[in-house]
């Protein structure tokens, strides 16, 4: 018994910005952090470095180790004992950045999505709103970071908001592609694969992935910037294919590795170019507890538009 309160002290030690260590792996991202950046660290997701005597700007622990998470640990200690420089050289890249001439900007500006309401969130003419909690915009990328473009940026370019997006959106479209079916049929569950941190942008362009009529719309997943799986309403297989797109995503979204990645877990409907979200229940689940009976019936959360589109469904002849 003593050996299981002490493992659960060990990992009640975790900080929560860096939950996705265990224990361990805590204890020794602590320690590279004493020996390399900070001797007397005690556990904060930020530090001030000092080196030959100059403070620099404040190191983003919580970036580090989310770098670490994909990295072998005999890595670990190149990779701390570098994070400084390579700082450095990414605020040095994003000065350079904001100053970089629109002709040199072209070929590097692509959109990427991410959840609203962030700290971070400008809401300008340079930003879309998705629907369902996701928010788009641009990004002129680098080799270290990525530099959000807004419209004081545009400004500076003199072009228009239009024009800039019209550009990342073509080179979105150059970028790796592939659709590959994960549960093949006539309607089948199909996944993205792309260029890491930019696919699930693709939402941007269903219409487009799905390649064929959608009178009923798309369902949709994107637990993570580099995952989209979609399918493609046809039919009465929307009640079980629907739940099995929702648990796909929530398991991806609840991958220990690269949180920094993850987006929502939540069950997306597309229809005409807007993006809502809907909640199935989990029908397995659901009949093991007693649920889905003429009393405790099962419960679909989805608007308005949505219910709509299932009734025209159900209506709709078998060939279609």
């Amino acid at each position: 018994m003593a050996l299981f309160r002490r493992s659960k002290s060990d990992r009640s030690s975790v900080p929560p910005w860096c939950a996705g260590f265990s224990a361990e792996e805590w204890t020794a991202f602590r320690d590279l952090v004493r020996e390399f950046l900070a001797p007397d660290y005690t556990g904060q997701p930020r530090i001030s470095w000092v080196s030959d005597g100059t403070s620099v700007p404040e190191l983003d622990l919580v970036r580090l180790a989310g770098w670490l998470r994909n990295r072998a640990r005999e890595q670990w200690r190149t990779t701390v004992a570098e994070y400084p420089q390579r700082c450095a050289d990414a605020e040095r890249e994003a000065r350079a950045q904001r100053m970089t001439p629109f002709d040199a900007a072209r070929g590097a500006l692509l959109p990427v999505v991410r959840l609203s309401g962030q700290s971070e969130d400008r809401l300008d003419a340079m930003t879309r709103i998705v629907g369902g909690g996701l928010v788009a915009e641009v990004q002129l990328t680098g080799e270290y970071g990525d530099l959000v473009v807004d419209t004081e940026q545009t400004r500076r370019w003199d072009v228009s908001p239009a024009e800039v997006w019209s550009i990342a959106m073509a080179n979105l479209r150059r970028q790796p592609c592939e659709i590959h079916e994960v549960v093949p049929g006539d309607s089948p569950l199909c996944t993205v694969l792309g260029s890491s941190r930019h696919t699930a942008a693709h939402v941007l362009r269903m219409a487009e992935l799905a390649g064929r009529p959608t009178p009923y719309g798309i369902l949709l997943v994107v637990p993570r910037t580099d995952v989209l799986a979609f399918w493609v309403v046809n039919g009465p297989a929307l009640f079980t294919a629907a739940p099995g797109l929702q648990k796909y995503g929530a398991n991806l979204h609840g991958l220990p590795r690269s949180p920094e990645r993850r987006l929502t877990q939540q069950l997306f409907w597309w229809s005409d170019g807007m993006l809502e979200s809907v909640t199935f229940p989990d029908w397995q689940a659901d009949a093991a507890a007693g649920l889905g009976s003429s009393d405790r019936p099962h419960t679909i959360r989805a608007s308005e538009r949505f219910r709509d589109m299932v009734q025209s469904l159900a209506s709709a002849p078998r060939d279609r």
